[in-house]
């Protein structure tokens, strides 16, 4: 391995660019398990992973904005009012276990999410919305690769 293969290798690491992460919720049936695709992309280094993992949490969100705002006398409210509560706290799943990843590969892993009954659906109102939130991530040395969190519309 050259110079340059072991700079890019740190660099990697420290960015997690060792990998591109995407899921896809398959599913949006919340009384079924929901159905989850993981895939990721090796760039041009093998990568070892301690496992495949997913985050899952629900948020509730109240944002009311400041005309909509009951006045108390004549004072008109000085700013809106904005709160959110995770409903279903952020937990961690393993899709995969420890594997090393070669270079250049394209992987797939599917995992079915049990949620607890009377799970809220996800929902938009006026002022008050419940959104479901997924995050797909390798587990490497330095940092982890990951999809970002994505919104699923579970019903």
């Amino acid at each position: 391995m050259g110079f340059l293969d072991k700079m890019k290798g740190f660099a990697n690491k420290i960015t997690g660019g060792a990998a591109t992460v995407s899921l896809t919720v398959m599913s949006s049936n919340i009384k079924e398990p929901i159905k989850i695709r993981v895939q990721a992309i090796t760039k041009d280094t093998p990568l070892e992973i301690k496992k495949v993992y997913l985050y899952v949490k629900s948020v509730e969100e109240v944002s009311v904005p400041r005309h909509e705002l009951p006045a108390y006398g004549n004072a008109t409210p000085v700013q809106a009012l904005h709160l959110d509560e995770e409903i279903f706290k952020q937990q961690e799943f393993t899709v995969a276990p420890a594997q090393t990843l070669a270079a250049g590969q394209s992987y797939e892993w599917f995992f079915e999410l049990n949620l607890p009954q009377g799970a809220n659906v996800s929902y938009i109102g006026k002022y008050v919305r419940h959104q479901w939130f997924f995050l797909a991530a390798l587990d490497a040395s330095g940092n982890d690769p990951d999809s970002g969190w994505q919104v699923a519309n579970l019903m």
